[in-house]
């Protein structure tokens, strides 16, 4: 069974690194698990800071400003556990998830369920515990992420996978993307309520994330997509946007 036990208090708070990437912060009072850490030095700032304990990292997907730091932390936490897609290879010696593995982690109480998501890499995954689903680069807030090494099909079946989640999933992407996501929406429709209410909630926002699916779902063009043809036309236009 996936989720938290409900005796525990468990914080996610973001780490932010480089010009627009959130690394995941989730912790107790003593242990803490990092989600895609790009960059060690500020990820060891922030256990510094708060004086946690490193049990374990999640890695989404392959991309460097997502696992440039686990070496460096590695070294520094020797004995955290590393988690990491099975369709990619790494570096670093990891634990390999496929879709529907199941992970515990002790020292959190928390378990989490493992989604694959490709689209935007082909071993692209997401870790779900029940109430928060950590995405990576694959479901921004009002957007997705390019295709790179993954396909149209695979991103629009992930896409889907992701919207049949309940509604009141805390969405945890790893970019602060969304202003200029919703500038996007709105050239296609000006008109769309829903949209202007949230370029109004977020315009003095400085950290957007998270955001839930059922917003997403009222908001993210991508998410509104009926077909394959459509999802396409519509990532095109958004590379060329």
């Amino acid at each position: 069974m996936t989720g938290y036990k409900e005796n525990q208090l468990i914080h996610i708070d973001p780490i932010e690194a480089f010009q627009d990437n959130y690394i995941w912060l989730i912790h107790n009072d003593q242990n803490s698990i990092i989600v895609d850490p790009g960059d060690a030095e500020p990820v060891i700032n922030a256990l510094e800071r708060k004086n946690l304990n490193l049990v374990a990292i999640f890695i989404t997907h392959h991309h460097a400003d997502h696992i440039g730091g686990v070496m460096a932390l590695q070294e520094k936490y020797p004995h955290i556990k590393i988690f990491a897609p099975q369709k990619d290879k790494y570096e670093f010696v990891n634990i390999s998830l496929k879709n529907g593995d199941e992970i515990n982690i002790p020292a959190l109480q928390i378990n989490y369920k493992i989604i694959e998501i490709p689209g935007h890499t082909r071993g692209h995954i997401a870790y779900y515990d029940k109430k928060n689903l950590f995405c990576g680069d694959t479901l921004f807030a009002c957007g997705c992420g390019k295709i790179f090494d993954g396909t149209h099909e695979q991103m629009y079946n992930s896409l889907k996978k992701i919207s049949a989640l309940p509604k009141d999933t805390k969405i945890y992407c790893a970019h602060e993307y969304t202003k200029k996501n919703i500038t996007f929406a709105l050239s296609l429709d000006p008109d769309d309520t829903n949209l202007q209410l949230r370029k109004a909630l977020v315009s003095n926002m400085k950290n957007t994330i998270p955001s839930s699916l059922e917003e997403e779902l009222k908001t993210n063009p991508f998410l509104k997509c009926t077909s394959l043809e459509a999802f396409k036309r519509l990532r095109d236009l958004k590379d060329q946007y």
